[in-house]
């Protein structure tokens, strides 16, 4: 897991001091992101960002633009953020030193383009010199494609070691609507559907689960079901992570299982950065479900009871149209055929 260093005079900074309480929590999240890189220019997917922040795209995106005109930040469409105050607190000699200079070089030219010459300018203003990082560039770095994670070294995505405990969230309050999140205590067989269709099916609880609480929703999107109190967007900001996570398509149901299991022992503030997690553990291969074993035994009974009914269903109904074909035969073939039936029920008993 990285660290990142945060200077107490981002509190003094007359830069921020009148931003409001949003503003600061979104800026710090910039310097912090586990998306971020050595240089503070880096790209972001908004719809996971606006998850790990607790609110939805069109909420972070209307206090990134306020950053933006306070000429904190950049941003564009693609989803590249340049953090103007970055080296307010990184080191820009540490970034360019010999050891990660490689590392640096390729990061500046992969920027936008329109960002370049301003972004130099800037490293010069800390004692950077452009022709040490090879500006201008020649090689030309794509700068349209959405990624979780990026290709060097010192820019892996941070994540706690999870070993069933939540990752806490950034610890501050704001006037806009938050995400909200329920906390379940059950697998529920009420199940809502997005983008499929809506279904409700009704079984019996496990007895180490709070029936009083089987009104809560499951989701499911795409196949995969995700634990109750998941919104949409983070539905689809977890399917673009495990998409973007090197993760088996055949695991990613494990992972939210095992989300769902420890959402029933603690809440999770952060259902994004808890899946981030586990994916990455998953990739390097250390990841063994534990508390999700339950979720999906429970699943899996269901399943069962539910095959059962229906088979019981189907016999009721193929034996009322059996009864139903008796009745509307002439009354003497009636008689012969219940006797028959009846003989081979006998037969069949041992009587």
């Amino acid at each position: 897991m990285r660290q990142r260093t945060i200077s107490d005079f981002f509190w003094r900074d007359p830069e921020i001091s009148d931003l409001s309480q949003e503003d600061k929590a979104t800026l710090l999240y910039f310097l912090t992101s586990p998306s971020s890189n050595i240089i503070g220019a880096y790209q972001v997917v908004w719809m996971i960002a606006a998850a790990e922040m607790g609110w939805t795209k069109d909420q972070l995106l209307v206090v990134v633009k306020r950053l933006k005109a306070k000429g904190l930040i950049d941003f564009n469409d693609t989803g590249w953020v340049w953090v103007k105050t970055w080296w307010k607190h990184n080191s820009a000699k540490g970034a360019f030193s010999p050891k990660l200079l490689e590392n640096a070089k390729k990061q500046c030219a992969a920027i936008p383009s329109e960002w370049r010459n301003d972004f130099v300018e800037s490293l010069e203003s800390v004692g950077i010199n452009r022709v040490s990082i090879g500006y201008p560039y020649v090689t030309q770095y794509p700068i349209d494609s959405l990624s979780i994670g990026h290709e060097y070294p010192t820019d892996t995505l941070s994540n706690p070691e999870n070993t069933g405990k939540n990752t806490p969230p950034i610890p501050y309050s704001y006037p806009i609507d938050r995400v909200s999140h329920t906390v379940p205590h059950t697998p529920p067989p009420n199940t809502t559907i997005f983008n499929i269709q809506s279904t409700t099916t009704t079984t019996t609880s496990a007895p180490e689960y709070d029936a009083s609480l089987q009104a809560q929703k499951t989701v499911v999107v795409n196949d995969l079901i995700f634990p109750p109190g998941i919104t949409p967007e983070q539905c689809s900001a977890i399917q673009t992570l495990l998409t973007s996570s090197g993760v088996a398509p055949s695991d990613w149901q494990s992972i939210l299982d095992e989300m769902h299991g420890a959402q029933l022992v603690v809440p999770i503030g952060n259902p994004v950065g808890y899946v981030r997690g586990i994916a990455k553990r998953a990739s390097e291969g250390s990841f063994a479900p534990e508390r999700g074993l339950a979720v999906a035994n429970q699943r899996e009974m269901r399943r069962n009871l539910e095959r059962q009914d229906a088979l019981r269903i189907s016999a009721q109904h193929k034996t009322q149209a059996v009864e139903i074909q008796l009745d509307q035969l002439p009354d003497h073939l009636r008689k012969s055929l219940s006797r028959i039936l009846a003989s081979k029920a006998r037969e069949a008993t041992g009587a």
